[in-house]
């Protein structure tokens, strides 16, 4: 399992994962250890995961992360390792942590912050909204679990935004455009503040000042004004309208919401929560409507269950939605 990418694991084996992080972590409760146990009791191939992990992580966590503060140690070790940016970009998706720290040592971290974020210039944690001035002037918050990349030159300013969602603020440079970058296309700012999301196999724009472009992997173009957003995937442009209010929520630590799946608003939790959110196939259907805080994660699914016929169960560092 150590050549592999965590991205690539399956979702029982993820979820082993957690449980020996947990159960590994000295302050496991007898309460965690019966919830344990009715997991592997659930199905099959929790057993066959949780072997499988068990045999992969039987010598013990990296000394470096059993300490206070020790993610961010662990970042600042890898970016100071002498590896060359070329490097450090093929080593990106897990691989390389996997080996230099072990698998449970690599999930204490990727809790606290993505992955990717030892390989990114900028990144913000586990609940974490973070403001970063940069070389330009320019201004970026930074929404919960957000990866970037930034490349400034002579002729341009780049960012590439790796995961996550973005807002920014953009100091005038008449002789350097600013681009935001997503895996669907790019973003030129024609004004001067904005935001940037990655979605499922799409990204979303929306603009609080002048406007920008937007241009697609297939060379679609369109310009999106002030007060519009817009979502877009590699072959396709898709206005929205005047949705910004309740995309750009997040600033404020809401999460507002009006007829969208439950699917996407738990997604729009686990940035802000610790453990593993489960959302059943039939319940992330329900259509939801409201404002919710991001800050207090638990509260938010407390109002879900009450407005909605869903059961919140944790187990452990997990928990599990579904219809009543």
């Amino acid at each position: 399992m150590s050549g592999r990418s965590l991205a690539a694991l399956t979702p029982a084996v993820r979820e082993a994962i957690e449980w020996s992080v947990r159960l590994g972590s000295g302050a496991a409760t007898a309460a965690d250890r019966d919830a344990f146990e009715q997991w592997q009791a659930l199905d099959a191939s929790h057993r066959q995961a949780w072997q499988a992990v068990t045999q992969a992580t039987h010598t013990p966590l990296n000394p470096l992360l059993e300490v206070p503060g020790s993610a961010s140690a662990a970042t600042r070790a890898l970016r100071s390792s002498g590896l060359s940016l070329q490097r450090r970009r093929l080593l990106r998706g897990g691989s390389a942590l996997l080996l230099m720290l072990g698998l449970p040592a690599l999930l204490t971290v990727q809790r606290r912050m993505p992955l990717d974020a030892v390989f990114s210039d900028h990144y913000s944690g586990t609940g974490e909204r973070r403001r970063i001035q940069l070389a330009d002037g320019s201004v970026l918050l930074l929404n919960a679990r957000t990866t970037v990349e930034v490349a400034f030159s002579a002729e341009a300013r780049v960012i590439h935004l790796r995961h996550g969602e973005l807002n920014i603020q953009v100091a005038r440079d008449p002789h350097r455009p600013l681009e935001v970058v997503t895996a669907q296309g790019r973003v030129r700012a024609l004004g001067t503040r904005f935001s940037v999301a990655t979605l499922d196999q799409r990204s979303a724009v929306s603009v609080q000042q002048h406007s920008v472009q937007v241009r697609n992997r297939a060379g679609q173009s369109i310009v999106v004004d002030s007060g519009q957003t817009l979502r877009f995937a590699d072959d396709a442009l898709s206005p929205l309208g005047n949705e910004q209010g309740r995309l750009d929520a997040w600033m404020e630590g809401r999460l507002e919401v009006d007829d969208i799946s439950l699917g996407s608003v738990i997604d729009a939790l686990r940035p802000y929560r610790y453990g593993v959110l489960r959302v059943s196939p039939a319940a992330a259907q329900l259509r939801v409507f409201g404002v919710f805080p991001l800050d207090d994660s638990d509260r938010a699914l407390q109002s879900l269950a009450q407005v909605l016929p869903i059961s919140v169960e944790a187990f452990g560092p997990i928990t599990l939605i579904d219809l009543r």
